[in-house]
């Protein structure tokens, strides 16, 4: 039976996203303090581990044995520690920031402001943070109750 347009069907992973989240996978399963996450940048090709310190022997190996070359960087933090950063700024600041998390590169925590924040909120914000702050904008959280 033919058809006068595209057929609808399944979007299938690259091998990178596969690849990504295989490393997810096994970074779940062996959890290590130093850990940072795993990213495909922007170019959809590079598939990349961000750790503190030196990786692991058996994540190497595992990085090394995907589908597409992974590249293991350096991380300044580890994923643990810029959660807890985040969630202390975020509990020291009710109102002023709607939302905080690692930075992409595990470098920092990227931090979003309320609306009514302000205009010294980002500079105080920073002040209270031993680790650098990323501004990422402007967002007004909603509870699920005033939607």
């Amino acid at each position: 039976m033919a058809t006068d347009g595209p057929v609808p069907g399944q979007v299938q992973p690259t091998p990178e996203e596969d690849a990504a989240q295989a490393l997810m996978q096994w970074l779940a399963e062996n959890p290590k303090p130093n850990a940072g996450s795993v990213s495909v940048l922007d170019d959809h090709k590079t598939v990349v581990v961000y750790w503190k310190g030196d990786p692991p022997a058996d994540l190497q190996q595992f990085a090394a044995s995907q589908p597409v070359p992974v590249t293991i960087r350096k991380a300044t933090y580890s994923r643990a520690e810029l959660l807890a950063v985040a969630k202390s700024l975020m509990d020291a600041n009710p109102g002023v920031v709607s939302s905080a998390g690692p930075s992409g590169d595990f470098s920092g925590v990227g931090i979003t402001l309320n609306s009514k924040a302000p205009q010294t909120a980002l500079a105080a914000v920073r002040a209270q943070s031993a680790v650098p702050i990323e501004f990422r904008g402007v967002r007004d959280t909603r509870s699920a109750a005033s939607r």
